[in-house]
């Protein structure tokens, strides 16, 4: 029996699941699969990310780069895109989560947002000068 050529080649531009969505990528690298015999698995680089995001994919979440895979990835892109909106615009969605954890705006409004404890610091520090130096307004 003759063996399977493969689907995809080296430098192939192809589309690639990583999560629920499909992105750009393009074939680096091919190897055996060692989990299933007869099978390969790819190195993927997807177009515009870091190569540490590179990643050894089997088929099932290659698709050849058509017209009509492209606007699979739209279509799956809108869908994941009107599902996210839907989640943040119900009423409560953005008061806690289920393990009690702050969500984005619970921080923002604590005070513990991208800054964090950074800022707090800085508040001190200020008051506390004003306070030696004399900054009255």
């Amino acid at each position: 029996m003759a063996p399977m050529e493969d689907p995809f080649k080296v430098n192939e531009r192809v589309l690639c699941f990583h999560g629920q969505l499909l992105y750009e990528a393009k074939v680096i690298d091919i190897k055996p699969n060692e989990d299933k015999k007869g099978e390969k698995k790819y190195l993927i680089h997807y177009k515009g990310w870091k190569n540490t995001w590179d990643d050894w994919v089997s088929t099932d979440r290659i698709r050849k780069d058509t017209e009509e895979n492209k606007e699979l990835a739209r279509n799956i892109k809108r869908t994941y895109d009107n599902q996210r909106i839907a989640a943040i615009s119900k009423p409560g969605a953005n008061k806690r989560r289920g393990d009690d954890s702050l969500v984005e705006d619970d921080k923002m409004a604590t005070g513990r947002g991208k800054r964090g404890r950074n800022m707090e610091i800085e508040t001190v520090s200020i008051n506390f000068l004003c306070g030696v130096i004399s900054c009255a307004p």
